[in-house]
C-alpha cells in the first residue's frame, strides 16, 4: 500500500513540476527574464490612410445625378407690354380692399426681405435665372406702375396671388403664390400692395 501511495505522489509531483516548468518556458520565451513583459508589447504602427481623390478632379459619373430637361417658363407679357407673371389667374379680392402700408411693411419684412431685400431694393442673386437676380421692387418695373391705383394694385396682385417663375432654366428663387396657397389673407396682400406702392409713388 505504501508503494502505491509513493507511485501516486511521484506521478502528481512530476505532473505539477512539469506544469511549472512548461509555464516558465512559455513565460521566458514570450517575455524573457524581464518581469514587466515589455518584450511582448509590439510597437504601435500608424494605420495607412487611403489616398483621397483630390477635390479638383471631376466627380465619377456614378455620383452625378442624371441630368433632366427642365421646362423654361417665361413671364407672359400683356398686349400693352406690362410685365405679367408666368402663372395664370386674376388679381383677386385684395384690389377691392383698402391696404395699410404700415401693416404691409411688417408683412413684407417677415416674408419678402430674404428674396427682395430690405425695402425691396433687390440685388439678391438668383442663379439659374436669366436676370441673375431677384427683381427689385424699389424701384419696381415701370411697366407695372399706373396712375390709377386699382390698375397699379391689380398689376402687383397678379404676382402676389398666383406667384411666378422667373425666366431661365432653373432659378433658385421663385415667387410664391401667396394668395392661392392661403399663406397671406386678401387683406394682408392688400397691405403689401399698399406698401410696395408707397415705395414707388
Amino acid at each position: 500500500m505504501d508503494d502505491f501511495k509513493k507511485i501516486i505522489y511521484s506521478v502528481l509531483s512530476i505532473f505539477v513540476i512539469g506544469i511549472v516548468v512548461w509555464v516558465g518556458i512559455v513565460f521566458v520565451n514570450s517575455c524573457g527574464f524581464d518581469l514587466t513583459c515589455a518584450k511582448i508589447s509590439k510597437p504601435v504602427g500608424l494605420t495607412p490612410i487611403p489616398t483621397l481623390i483630390p477635390a479638383t478632379l471631376p466627380a465619377a459619373s456614378r455620383f452625378l445625378p442624371t441630368p433632366s430637361v427642365q421646362e423654361v417658363v417665361e413671364p407672359v407679357a400683356s398686349a400693352d407690354g406690362v410685365a405679367r407673371p408666368s402663372n395664370p389667374g386674376g388679381p383677386g379680392e385684395a384690389v377691392d380692399l383698402t391696404g395699410d402700408s404700415a401693416e404691409g411693411a411688417k408683412i413684407f419684412a417677415a416674408n419678402c426681405i430674404p428674396c427682395h431685400g430690405a425695402e425691396g431694393v433687390g440685388g439678391i442673386a438668383n442663379f439659374g435665372s436669366t436676370d441673375g437676380v431677384v427683381p427689385a421692387l424699389n424701384p419696381i418695373d415701370p411697366t407695372l406702375i399706373d396712375p390709377t391705383y386699382k390698375i397699379y394694385a391689380s398689376n402687383l396682385a397678379l404676382f402676389l396671388q398666383h406667384g411666378s417663375k422667373p425666366e431661365g432654366t432653373s432659378p433658385i428663387f421663385v415667387m410664391p403664390a401667396w394668395g392661392d396657397l392661403g399663406t397671406l389673407t386678401q387683406q394682408q396682400i392688400a397691405d403689401v400692395i399698399a406698401y410696395i406702392i408707397s415705395l414707388n409713388k
